[in-house]
């Protein structure tokens, strides 16, 4: 299992599409962590103990409230994490796809340990911005201020120390879609 991660605005999603589009199973943590809120009991019911049962709906918990709370109180965060990683570890172990997508693997050190390899993702901060403006939505002060706290993502040195055991691969996404892909090809 081989993790792809890497700052905001960088290109995680188009190398997993890559790989999607080549019949390479890749899971999203994101959305399989949205599948979880919405599937699993036991997760269910252990969000709905710690933070109430008006947390939980249908589609699996309500985003905005769960995002305005984990934003307001960090103590939260940790809390919903302790919750969430150990599911999603176990969920992602037991799938043994060939990549999983993930911009946090350093809450996941569990999985870390059974990654062959870490690919990060990285374009410079202006093809971020302008991706994260064009593509996303996001108004131009948004775009910068996600960027600057993502700053200290932008070295090699930070990504080395994060994970000093797994080895690494960096994927330099400021070009366009294809010589992307010509690098994750290269790398296949």
């Amino acid at each position: 299992m081989i993790g792809i991660t890497g700052s905001i605005g960088a290109g995680k999603s188009l190398v997993g599409r890559f790989l999607r589009d080549r019949k390479i199973r890749v899971i999203d943590a994101d959305v399989a962590v949205h599948h979880l809120y919405r599937d699993n009991a036991e997760l269910r019911t252990a969000i709905a103990k710690e933070f109430g049962e008006d947390m939980l709906t249908e589609k699996g918990i309500c985003r905005s409230r769960m995002a305005e709370l984990v934003f307001k109180d960090s103590s939260a965060r940790v809390r919903l994490e302790s919750l969430v990683y150990p599911v999603l570890t176990e969920y992602l172990l037991q799938a043994n796809p060939a990549f999983v997508e993930a911009a946090l693997f350093e809450n996941i050190p569990e999985l870390v340990e059974k990654l062959e390899a870490i690919w990060v993702v990285t374009a410079s901060e202006d093809v971020r911005l302008k991706r994260l403006i064009e593509n996303r939505g996001f108004s131009e002060n948004d775009a910068r201020r996600r960027i600057e706290l993502q700053r200290p993502r932008d070295s090699e040195e930070f990504w080395r120390g994060l994970f000093p055991k797994t080895p690494i691969k960096f994927i330099d996404n400021s070009s366009d879609e294809s010589a992307l892909q010509d690098v994750v090809l290269a790398l296949l």
